[in-house]
């Protein structure tokens, strides 16, 4: 499927755990990082615009898929065909307990 996606929404919870990232790498790591970090995670949302079926999907959510950003990090994103629209609902950091993630 190549549908243009036209809106990204990012929820409360996605923008805190992606700037909950952002702040452990400015912390623990180099400048080089955490710029990486924003630029992948760009590129992945402009790439989730054109090809929002990438991610694998959720086993536990209807219409939510998960995709591998790094090693130490997912994506959840809900996406609505209907809508033309991808949803931003999670940055997981893959070193949390898998019982917590609830996608």
């Amino acid at each position: 499927m190549d549908q243009k996606i036209e809106k990204i929404v990012w929820t409360t919870k996605a923008l805190n755990t992606y700037n909950s990232i952002i702040n452990y790498l400015e912390k623990e790591w180099t400048e080089k990082e955490v710029q990486n970090f924003i630029s992948k995670t760009n590129s992945l949302i402009l790439r989730l615009t054109r090809y929002p079926e990438i991610g694998r999907p959720s086993q536990k959510r209807k219409n939510t898929r998960i995709y591998l950003l790094n090693k130490h990090t997912t994506l959840t994103y809900h996406f609505s065909a209907r809508k033309t629209q991808i949803t931003i609902l999670l940055f997981w950091n893959q070193k949390r307990n898998p019982k917590d993630f609830s996608y």
